[in-house]
């Protein structure tokens, strides 16, 4: 885990998790980022989330970007008549913090998992990649029930999203 140069590494975890810990911040939300901040301390899991300029980072971007916008059309949609207030950027902005939140702390480890798992396997590496994630989708209504299906859209968006810049990657 402390190889080199990686105090710099090392010193940021700590800070973030001393500011974390002196939080206000609900007591579940403080563990779900502090195992994530945990894992940046493996090499492991750096490597699957830095490699190809950030893939795994920019893949978790988009699905949270295109959920919240497509969110905000349904929105538009489902109403009769659609009466532009402030109100609405301060959905966006909510539905955006908290799909990037979720994309970004479980969404991104499941997704590392999946592409550990799922490269052992080549012959169906793409079914079982889907499966884990969306699985993982799934397993949110156990956690929390009020936000399975917003969590299952954005593991199928994470998963197709990350299999097009798979390809997209392969073919530079």
């Amino acid at each position: 885990m402390i190889k080199g140069n990686s105090y710099i590494l090392i010193f940021s975890v700590l800070i973030f998790l001393i500011i974390l810990f002196v939080s206000t911040t609900p007591l579940i939300i403080k563990a779900i980022l502090a195992i994530a901040t945990i894992g940046f301390l493996f090499p492991f899991f750096r490597t699957i989330m830095l490699k190809h300029k950030f893939r795994k980072l920019k893949v978790a971007f988009y699905s949270s970007l295109v959920f919240t916008i497509g969110l905000f059309f349904v929105s538009i949609l489902m109403e009769d008549s659609f009466h532009f207030t402030g109100g609405e950027f301060l959905f966006i902005f909510i539905v955006l913090f908290y799909s990037l939140i979720g994309n970004f702390v479980y969404g991104l480890p499941v997704s590392a998992l999946a592409e550990w798992i799922s490269m052992k396997f080549s012959t169906f590496r793409f079914w079982l990649s889907g499966l884990i994630h969306i699985g993982f989708g799934l397993a949110t209504y156990f956690i929390a029930p009020g936000f399975s299906v917003p969590a299952i859209i954005c593991s199928i968006l994470f998963f197709a999203f990350d299999e097009i810049t798979r390809k997209r990657i392969k073919a530079l």
